[in-house]
């Protein structure tokens, strides 16, 4: 019986079987995902049929045929008003659902938000199923291609830009989720893009603030403190000079006091440098990192290196601060948190990209330590700067954080120039 049940759900093979007529001679569409129960109950009535003669039987096959019909009646109505509800969520919210087969050929469903945020028909995107990434940044398109196998994972989601009909720019959160049939087998995929400009503007404002009152605390850092205490160990030295000749053990210990001065102007230079460095620009980059370094430096205990491929130079202004940021959170979270005796800052131009490591031999390797808000703020540069942050455990121990932007050898816009994808 059971057999014979299974049999008959394999005979199901579209989304829709005949309509079937009810008691008022109206006609209703018979959904094809029917209940294991149900399709039991239609076995049990096949094999009445097939067996029964007697008068008894034949009611008893009328009866639950009846309720068959029924309860298809009654799970279509339901599933129609639940895709009209679906329906309705999907016009309300903005946000674009979308549904293809397996190997993306084929859009199945895609909800009106994406006129609205790709600015492109919904009729052209079903002619042409890559209609939504051709409208990708050309900057970004690479890396979504390359993570558009994961979707039959769940290991799919991307932010990245599209350039719309009119020239303007839209960040985009892509999410997909794998749809299995009875088999197990991933026969659909799922997903959900958002349109997140709003928020990327909000972000990129808070760090632009960020940015600013660190210069300006870097600022007031070198020209109020660390020349008060210039002028205070300039002092000091003129007084161990007069004390040398009057009174030596005077001068001895004022020698020394001088010494602990010098080496709090020295940190207070590091530590300004690092709010705000002069000039990121073209070499600057490096050189910057090359003084996060020295300051993190602690003699017989951790030593800090910067290894840059030679003529590694960034034109972008926001692009380096972006990496420099990265990089100097990287290297205090490690030196905070992992007790580590070596770090080493790595910059280095791969084909058209520029690959920023940050690699330490502490404890708690990858996502495991404890980097609190420090790993969303990384994350955050990162997608600002349109690269992705990884973080992972090194296999002997310690933790690499990477970036990987593009960043071409010739200076490229901030912004895209929309003609330069006037073809998709």
């Amino acid at each position: 019986m059971e057999k014979e049940a299974a049999i008959n759900r394999q005979s199901v093979s579209s989304s829709v079987v005949p309509s079937a007529t009810g008691p008022d001679g109206g006609s209703h569409a018979v959904s094809s995902q029917i209940d294991d129960s149900t399709w039991h109950e239609l076995a049990c009535i096949f094999n009445l049929s097939r067996k029964s003669t007697e008068p008894g039987d034949l009611a008893q096959l009328t009866e639950g045929f009846a309720q068959l019909v029924a309860h298809i009646r009654k799970h279509s109505e339901e599933t129609c008003a639940s895709q009209q509800s679906f329906r309705e969520l999907a016009e309300a919210i903005g946000a674009v659902f979308w549904l293809t087969d397996r190997r993306k050929k084929q859009i199945i469903y895609v909800s009106p938000g994406y006129e609205q945020v790709w600015g492109r028909p919904c009729a052209q995107l079903h002619a042409n199923a890559l209609d939504w990434f051709d409208a990708i940044h050309p900057e970004d398109r690479d890396r979504v291609a390359k993570s558009v196998p994961r979707q039959e994972t769940g290991g799919y989601d991307e932010e990245y830009r599209i350039v719309r009909p009119d020239g303007s720019i839209r960040w985009i959160h892509d999410r997909a989720f794998p749809v299995r049939n009875q088999a197990g087998e991933v026969y659909r995929i799922a997903g959900m893009a958002e349109d997140i400009t709003a928020r990327k503007q909000i972000e990129k404002e808070v760090i632009e603030i960020s940015d600013r009152e660190q210069r300006r605390l870097g600022l007031d850092l070198h020209d109020g403190i660390c020349q008060q205490l210039v002028s205070v160990a300039f002092a000091a030295d003129v007084l161990r000079k007069d004390l040398s000749v009057k009174s030596p053990p005077d001068a001895v210990r004022l020698e020394r006091i001088t010494a602990l001065l010098d080496n709090a102007i020295l940190q207070a230079r590091h530590l300004s440098q690092a709010l705000y460095p002069m000039n990121l620009i073209g070499s600057g980059l490096v050189f910057s990192l090359r003084e996060l370094a020295a300051g993190t430096n602690r003699a017989g205990q951790l030593a800090c290196e910067v290894r840059c491929a030679e003529g590694v130079a960034v034109s972008d202004a926001a692009l380096a601060t972006h990496l420099y940021r990265i990089a100097q959170e990287a290297v205090h979270s490690a030196a905070a948190l992992a007790n580590p005796t070596r770090i080493e800052i790595s910059l280095r131009q791969q084909d058209d990209n520029l690959v920023l490591d940050i690699t330490d031999d502490g404890r708690n390797g990858g996502e495991d330590r404890q980097f609190g808000l420090g790993l969303s703020i990384m994350r955050h540069r990162a997608n600002l700067a349109g690269g992705k942050l990884q973080v992972r455990r090194l296999p002997a121990g310690g933790t690499v954080v990477s970036i990987s932007v593009t960043a071409p050898k010739h200076a490229p816009p901030t912004e895209a120039n929309p003609s330069e994808v006037s073809g998709t």
